[in-house]
């Protein structure tokens, strides 16, 4: 079974917020990562930080939303970072 997943394009073109079914943290709270290393403790935050050009992560609910570096391009991104997305929630 696929999990539903929908990207939602922001207002900086470097982001993207991305919604999941589930729950990825307690109501009320966020996480948010800057570099690897604070992302180290999350296996979410960490393997997404393992895509070159990823510059931050931060997780609120059932939603993602993925800065890319400025010179970074979505077209080469946005794979990669939707399948270690559904790696972790699908």
């Amino acid at each position: 079974m696929n999990a539903e997943i929908k990207v939602t394009p922001m207002r900086n073109q470097d982001s993207i917020e991305i919604t999941v079914e589930q729950e990825l943290v307690p109501y009320g709270t966020s996480l948010s990562f800057s570099d690897t290393e604070s992302a180290a403790s999350h296996p979410l935050g960490s393997d997404l930080f393992n895509i070159p050009g990823v510059e931050s992560v931060w997780i609120m609910g059932k939603d993602i939303m993925v800065t890319k570096e400025e010179k970074a391009r979505w077209a080469i991104l946005q794979s990669r970072v939707l399948e270690t997305v559904k790696t972790h929630c699908g």
